[in-house]
């Protein structure tokens, strides 16, 4: 196996200050995916010219693609895929198909676009774990990666057994998917204590690489990369990029991680 790359921020400013190196693109840990909730040409051109370094996918959210005119939404894949951003399309819509029993109509339809992957959920509607295998397995059969969300909206309280969620991260990766995002509402979003016990149990069972963890809060943030470091998978806004690379290479934290982060 090839040693992967380092990048040690070779070419950026003020080089005489040195930052802890980490895994160079296209890495397999320590992925920052980015929620695309409707930026616009330029927006979306600023975000990738300060940024795209570290982005490692774009999610593009809320179901929005589903407003957009098929030239704007072909330019948007075109130019994530130019910084070689890989883009999936979000959940909301893929389970209006789901509902409407278009699922593959669906899915095929991503596939001509030339988008990369679509996430399958199950946050507002009702599924089993066998049915969503069976939804990953028919979006891979199209050629798409397919983003596994596990989790509940609207209060459902759907994080109380371990062994369930386990059992239905399991269930998806065995499907195909090509890694679960762990839903933050009801598990460290909206509750008054982080589910510390389930997050660690799950990374303890599935290792970081194979999950991403929502973290659209500062303090999140924070205890996600204090807990297990820079090589954890989080899933941010398109405004917090830049605060999550430097807090993994440990210029926004004091102390023991801001030593060792990185590699």
């Amino acid at each position: 196996m090839a040693t992967p790359l380092v990048d040690h921020l070779e070419g950026k400013a003020l080089s005489v200050v040195r930052l802890p190196g980490r895994i160079a693109k296209p890495r397999q840990d320590g992925l920052t995916i980015v929620a695309d909730r409707g930026l616009g040409r330029h927006a979306q051109d600023d975000l990738l010219e300060l940024a795209a370094d570290y982005i490692d996918i774009a999610k593009l959210a809320m179901g929005v693609a589903r407003l957009l005119d098929p030239e704007v939404l072909h330019a948007k894949l075109a130019s994530y895929a130019r910084h070689d951003i890989p883009t999936f399309f979000a959940g909301e819509i893929s389970e209006l198909a789901i509902v409407q029993g278009m699922a593959g109509n669906y899915y095929q339809a991503i596939h001509d676009l030339g988008g990369w992957g679509v996430e399958i959920s199950n946050a507002q509607v009702a599924m089993g774990i066998r049915e969503k295998y069976e939804f990953i397995a028919q979006a891979r059969e199209v050629g798409l990666e397919v983003i596994a969300e596990c989790g509940r909206k609207g209060g459902v309280s759907w994080a109380g057994s371990k062994r369930l969620v386990a059992a239905e991260v399991q269930a998806c990766l065995a499907a195909g998917a090509h890694r679960v995002l762990i839903q933050a509402e009801g598990l460290n979003e909206g509750v008054e204590e982080v589910n510390e016990s389930l997050i660690q149990d799950l990374v303890g069972e599935f290792g970081l690489e194979s999950l991403i963890f929502q973290a659209k809060e500062s303090d999140l943030r924070s205890w996600f990369l204090t807990t297990f470091g820079a090589r954890v998978n989080l899933d941010v806004d398109s405004d917090q990029v830049l605060d999550l690379e430097s807090r993994r290479r440990g210029m926004r934290k004091r102390g023991v991680f801001g030593l060792m982060s990185g590699l």
